[in-house]
């Protein structure tokens, strides 16, 4: 027998809120009793308490705070006459409206608190001038200043070369990092444009742009135009998601760059790649988890060797979970880019202590597998969904699962389709799973 109480129009289920109390417990038998579950799943979890916390159960989104950003940032600024005293007036107090809500601004020493900001200012036209290293604030208070000389009036030129900023901000990245060791903060410049010139050339800024993005920098584009070719050119060497256009309007473009800032503060190391809504679409909503796939080598494999692994790779690693379809069809893209010979792989599944669970990282406890898992509209309404995601292959899980771990696998050979099932013999590869560094969560990946 089941005893669930549901209160109207909340988000979380709170059994010890008086307004949740429902003395009619045989009221609430008769509306369970008769539901039928789809397969014998339902009378393991059954006898697991249900989480308080159903959030438990959907992988987190890249939110945060920017007053809690942690990065390394050279703002590149157009100088030239293609760029008005206007724009550059708004671009001035974008930049300082953004980074004002920054709670430390430069380096910081242990014991502090490692999340801070470094900001450098790059301005340019036919070169460039490196205004201020990214190292050199160590307060919001310098900065503004630094923003307030360097942003008055534009030069007296026409020429506008991007190429040359970028290359600026790519050598102050490069130096600034030698001097504070801040190898575990992405890098981030911003380029404030009005024109896209030299294409073809010797100051072509695509070369440049391109070896900035593969050295795990990102770059964000703000085209100070309205000339559409101009502006699509910008987008073409801004990261995905990252190009943006000044209108003017300084409360948008303060918006829009400081959730694109939190956004670049969720990332994953080197190597790992970060689950978003659809994996070939670069732009789709990014997830606040890291996964990698692996392969077992040395002649140990098996679940508890990929668990083993897991951990030892990464901090807090442990084998993925799916919670829905769109995880599972992200996984499955992955290892086989990564693995296209790999037939099956562990996921973190298994059958342990009469019940169903899947793995957590760490110390913490292993969450029930719930075939009812939490529904939530975009309204406050909370409401029970009895036909959760799930996976399973024709006949699973079995009546008798004790022992039994799960590994993902076509269900007939040289099927697309991949379900879960009991491992069968000889599985080497698997996919482990992390938390994302974000504003919130500081990690010391040490690899960027």
């Amino acid at each position: 027998m089941l005893f669930l109480v549901i209160c109207h129009s909340l988000s979380m289920f709170e059994p010890n809120d008086d307004k949740c109390i429902n003395d009619d417990f045989e009221s609430i038998y008769r509306q369970t009793e008769g539901v039928g579950y789809k397969n014998e799943l339902t009378n393991a979890v059954l006898s697991s308490p249900i989480p308080e916390n159903f959030d438990a159960y959907s992988d987190p989104l890249c939110t945060g705070n920017i007053k809690n950003l942690w990065l390394d940032v050279v703002v590149v600024v157009d100088k030239s006459q293609l760029m008005t005293n206007a724009q550059l007036w708004q671009v001035r107090n974008v930049i300082s409206q953004v980074f004002g809500a920054v709670s430390t601004i430069g380096p910081t020493k242990y014991p502090a608190d490692p999340r801070s900001t470094c900001v450098g200012i790059v301005t340019y036209d036919s070169n460039a001038t490196t205004n201020a290293q990214y190292d050199e604030f160590t307060s919001f208070g310098d900065l503004y200043n630094c923003i307030q000389t360097s942003l008055v009036a534009v030069d007296s030129t026409n020429t506008s070369f991007l190429s040359s900023g970028l290359l600026a901000a790519e050598k102050a990245l490069k130096e600034g990092r030698s001097r504070t060791f801040r190898y575990n903060f992405k890098k981030v410049i911003i380029a404030f444009a009005a024109d896209y010139q030299g294409a073809g050339t010797a100051n072509d800024v695509i070369p440049v742009a391109n070896r900035i993005k593969d050295n795990n920098a990102l770059i964000f584009t703000v085209a100070c135009t309205t000339d559409p070719t101009v502006i699509e050119k910008l987008s073409s060497i801004a990261s995905p998601g990252y190009s943006f256009v000044d209108e003017m309007n300084t409360s948008k473009l303060v918006k829009q760059l400081t959730n694109a800032l939190i956004a670049a503060n969720c990332f994953c190391p080197e190597d790992w790649t970060q689950l978003r809504e659809d994996y070939h679409n670069q732009t789709s909503t990014l997830y606040a988890v890291c996964v990698s796939g692996f392969k077992a080598t040395g002649g140990s494999y098996g679940y508890q060797h990929a668990i083993d692994w897991c951990e030892y790779q990464i901090q807090d690693g442990y084998l993925a979970n799916e919670f829905s379809q769109s995880k599972h069809d992200f996984l499955q893209a992955l290892m086989n880019d990564t693995y296209s010979y790999s037939n099956s792989y562990y996921i973190g599944l298994r059958y342990l202590n009469n019940q169903w669970v899947w793995e957590q990282p760490g110390k913490q406890p292993r969450l029930p597998v719930d075939p009812f898992l939490s529904g939530k509209e975009k309204s406050v309404d909370f409401q029970l969904n009895l036909d959760g995601y799930s996976n399973w292959a024709p006949g699973y899980p079995q009546a008798n699962s004790t022992g039994q771990v799960i590994a993902e696998q076509p269900w007939t050979n040289g099927s697309s389709t991949y379900v879960w099932a009991k491992e069968p013999d000889f599985v080497w590869t698997f996919v482990c799973q992390a938390e994302a560094s974000s504003t919130e969560v500081y990690k010391d990946y040490d690899q960027f």
